[in-house]
């Protein structure tokens, strides 16, 4: 029985011996994250901050570009490695038990090369050359050359922009041993053709008797002689204008789609900018002001649309664009095939101006108003002094031919986009 007891003894002291040992493995148990930091010849880089966010620990790279860290907490971490001469990067890193990163670093370097004319050949100066991921940004001189300082090598998104020429971003990939002869090109910006529209008197609203309560009642209405472009405004247009393209159709020569009122404006100002106009338009948060009395080119208004959707003072007294029959002068549901269509490929109306009704509807300045009609003002009506929706005119290629009729009248939100809604635009006379 006493040997038994002694035996037992010695065993529970085991246990609790082995209980101990154990304890002391799992209490001293660490997580390690480990990396290696290559420049972008793939050379390990030596002397690289590394650090966590959330703040957690910090070291250094060794000779050979490693570096550990040690009892890291498990969880989602940003490894962030930095050093003078090269961008520095952070790079997302899920710690669980012992994780391993491998980081690119970019050497930063300074580059050179001109600007020229794309047809001419010619050099341009006063360019403005921007890498916006970065912040960089520089000027050409009078012989079109420029210096960017601390360009990451690899890929870069260049964009350039002066007067008289596209808005253009380019792809300059930059090599590590190479820093001179990136040379770049711009083209010329295409002309948006105007037609004069000379100012008169005209009736405006529901002049044919069939129209909706919102098109009365019909009013005369004298309009003060303007510019207005003779097509929708095209996507080539509004690709060397802003640089993208979100349209659903692509063409150069269709009308550009899916933009917002509030894209129009900022169109507007832009194209200005680029021709050397004085913008109409001021934009501060949400609210827009328009100043007629500049040069630059604006939405039309309502009535100055319709003046000139009607022929102006050569008004046939259509009740479409150009003719009493839609499928002359319109891209409309019948006729098409669900798609937009070239502007200018239908007939113009009495002034020579395409497309003002069907393909897309066309954005105007005016806030709509359903009762608008019955406290316009006589001459040069500018719409409501508020609302929530903004007017659309001329019908598109999606809808019926009632429609496209000049006097319809429509709306969108500010900031809501469809594939069947587009713009053109009017500037006044010098």
């Amino acid at each position: 029985m006493k040997i038994i007891k002694t035996i037992l003894i010695i065993a529970l002291i085991t246990i609790l011996a082995c209980s101990k040992k154990d304890s002391s493995v799992t209490e001293s148990k660490r997580i390690l994250l480990t990396g290696i930091v290559l420049d972008a010849q793939l050379i390990p880089l030596s002397g690289v901050n590394i650090s966590t966010d959330p703040v957690s620990k910090s070291t250094t790279t060794d000779q050979y570009g490693k570096f550990e860290l040690i009892d890291i907490n498990p969880g989602n971490y940003k490894v962030r490695a930095e050093k003078s001469g090269y961008l520095t990067e952070t790079k997302d890193v899920v710690v669980k038990d012992t994780s391993q990163v491998q980081i690119l670093l970019r050497n930063l370097i300074t580059i050179s090369g001109k600007i020229i004319d794309d047809s001419t050949g010619n050099s341009i100066d006063n360019v403005l050359i921007s890498i916006p991921a970065f912040s960089y940004q520089t000027l050409t001189k009078s012989d079109g050359s420029y210096t960017l300082n601390n360009v990451p090598v690899g890929l870069n998104i260049v964009y350039l922009k002066r007067n008289g020429y596209s808005y253009t971003h380019k792809e300059l990939y930059v090599k590590i041993n190479e820093t001179t002869g990136y040379d770049l090109s711009l083209s010329k910006l295409s002309d948006i053709q105007m037609v004069q529209v000379e100012g008169g008197k005209f009736r405006m609203g529901d002049t044919f008797g069939d129209g909706n309560f919102n098109e009365k009642p019909a009013h005369d209405v004298t309009i003060t002689s303007f510019l207005i472009s003779m097509y929708e405004v095209t996507q080539k247009q509004w690709i060397e204008t802003m640089g993208t393209n979100s349209s659903k159709f692509w063409g150069d020569n269709l009308p550009v789609e899916s933009v917002s009122w509030t894209d129009a404006i900022q169109f507007c100002n832009s194209r200005s900018e680029l021709e050397g106009l004085k913008p109409c338009y001021t934009i501060s948060g949400n609210s827009i002001t328009c100043d007629f009395s500049a040069n630059g080119y604006r939405l039309p208004t309502e009535a100055e649309w319709e003046y000139a959707a009607r022929g102006g003072k050569n008004s046939g007294n259509y009740k479409y664009s150009g003719s009493t029959d839609p499928k002359d002068v319109a891209w409309f549901y019948n006729n098409s095939n669900n798609i937009t269509h070239p502007v200018g490929t239908k007939k113009a109306n009495e002034v020579g101006i395409y497309d003002m009704s069907g393909n897309v509807w066309e954005f105007c300045w005016d806030y709509y108003s359903d009762t608008y009609y019955s406290v316009s003002p006589l001459i040069d009506p500018l719409g409501p002094s508020q609302g929530e929706s903004r007017s659309l005119r001329g019908g598109s290629w999606t809808d019926d031919m009632v429609f496209n009729k000049v006097y319809y009248r429509s709306y969108y939100g500010q900031r809501q986009r469809g594939t069947n809604v587009g713009f053109r635009i009017v500037r006044r006379i010098n």
